[in-house]
């Protein structure tokens, strides 16, 4: 069984922890637990995952932004999605590390949960805009509309915890998770040209075009990226991608790039 926060409970939540940060003058919530603890419940069948690793990853992800950057948001010239990407691999651990059964990975409730138990702070860091206080036209404090989309697990390519942990499995998994902090200022080349796409379903041809975007000296710009992109998607129209090595991948790749470079 694994823990699932149920949309309406998660979203009261995250109303209450934006007006609780606007009075306290900080983006960092020290408890994480115990405003999430009623609400949770478990679903599935077996026993209750153990949710440990999880507990290990927040302490890990947010040593980790603190070292890069303050928490309240104050940047020291990192790249905040490079950032993100050494994140990942600490979520994709954590979430494998827990054992949990296949089918919640496609239940947003599950990632309702991460995302308000475990990568609050974080998702708070890494998208201020969204979780900065707004005023109502009654004059009190609520939560931006923006924020759901980012803590409620509904849409892969952009709820913060679920972000992170496609970006690791789409590159092939643990052993390739370096390569998810490896472009710089990435933020579009990861959701527009691996999370939303179909080559983001093949693990070798995400690290052929990781390798190549990473190198300054065959990085793309947004346009030509967006090209090789469009003749990448119909190419694979054609083949049948899964079934494609590293080496076939790379020559794919390194053929419909070579024409966007020259």
């Amino acid at each position: 069984m694994y823990p699932h926060l149920p949309l309406r409970t998660a979203m009261s939540v995250a109303e209450e922890r934006i007006r609780q940060m606007h009075r306290g003058g900080s983006n960092v919530l020290e408890d994480l637990a115990t405003d999430t603890r009623e609400g949770i419940g478990w679903t599935g069948s077996g026993t209750r995952v153990d949710v440990t690793p999880l507990e290990h990853a927040q302490v890990q992800i947010e040593d980790l932004v603190k070292s890069n950057c303050d928490l309240d948001g104050t940047a020291n010239g990192s790249d905040q999605d490079m950032v993100e990407g050494e994140a990942a691999a600490f979520v994709y651990s954590a979430v494998v590390g827990t054992g949990i059964e296949p089918s919640a990975l496609d239940d947003p409730g599950f990632w309702r949960y991460v995302a308000l138990a475990h990568v609050w702070n974080f998702a708070a860091w890494r998208e201020p805009r969204a979780f900065a206080p707004v005023t109502a036209d009654s004059g009190t404090i609520a939560a931006s509309r923006k924020l759901g989309v980012y803590v409620d697990g509904r849409k892969p390519d952009e709820c913060v915890p679920l972000r992170m942990f496609l970006r690791v499995r789409c590159l092939g998994g643990a052993p390739h998770a370096h390569l998810a902090a490896a472009v710089r200022q990435g933020t579009d080349f990861w959701r527009s040209h691996i999370l939303r796409v179909v080559a983001g379903e093949h693990p070798p041809i995400v690290r052929a075009l990781v390798r190549r975007q990473a190198d300054e000296a065959t990085r793309l710009n947004r346009d030509p990226l967006r090209e090789f992109a469009k003749q990448l998607n119909r190419t694979l129209v054609n083949l049948a991608p899964a079934v494609l090595d590293d080496a076939a991948a790379d020559e794919l790749v390194g053929e419909l790039w070579e024409r966007q470079s020259t």
